[in-house]
């Protein structure tokens, strides 16, 4: 389904649910994933953890077993979904931020900045380590990358 290019997901948020205040990204999931079986996975779960500084999102990644066809809505299909972890989010199934950050690695076209701000702020949540994420080795390349930099983020 094409997205209506001329209206923000908040906007469309709006049209949907005129009685919710719409103060954040939490807000706008809620909106636009009610009543949807699905995870909210990648880009997306770093938005809603707090692991990146955010900023307009023209999509909400999601695994899901079906394909919903609504606008804002990218849904990367799973057998199982059962299967996938997550963590509850004020009522929002989200990815733990663990799996994200290797699913974002995984993915070719993922936002370097989100990466870049999700490992900093991974880093400094985690009393300045990496400890706990797992990394396939065929990603390790690329995550050395982002952790390194990820280490002086803030510093610059």
């Amino acid at each position: 389904m094409t997205d209506d290019i001329n209206k923000s997901i908040y906007g469309y948020a709006r049209d949907i649910d005129k009685q919710t205040r719409l103060l954040s990204f939490l807000d706008v999931y809620r909106v636009l994933l009610k009543d949807l079986d699905c995870v909210v996975c990648m880009e997306s779960a770093a938005d809603l953890l707090g692991y990146s500084n955010g900023g307009f999102r023209h999509q909400i990644y999601v695994y899901s077993q079906v394909e919903f066809n609504k606008p804002y809505i990218k849904c990367f299909i799973v057998k199982d979904l059962k299967k996938i972890p997550f963590i509850d989010r004020k009522g929002i199934k989200v990815s733990p931020i663990e799996i994200a950050i290797k699913d974002m690695l995984e993915k070719n076209d993922t936002d370097t900045q989100i990466l870049y701000e999700t490992f900093a702020n991974y880093y400094f949540d985690n009393n300045k380590s990496y400890d706990g994420l797992e990394i396939p080795k065929r990603l390790s390349l690329k995550a050395k990358h982002y952790k390194e930099e990820g280490a002086l983020y803030y510093e610059q």
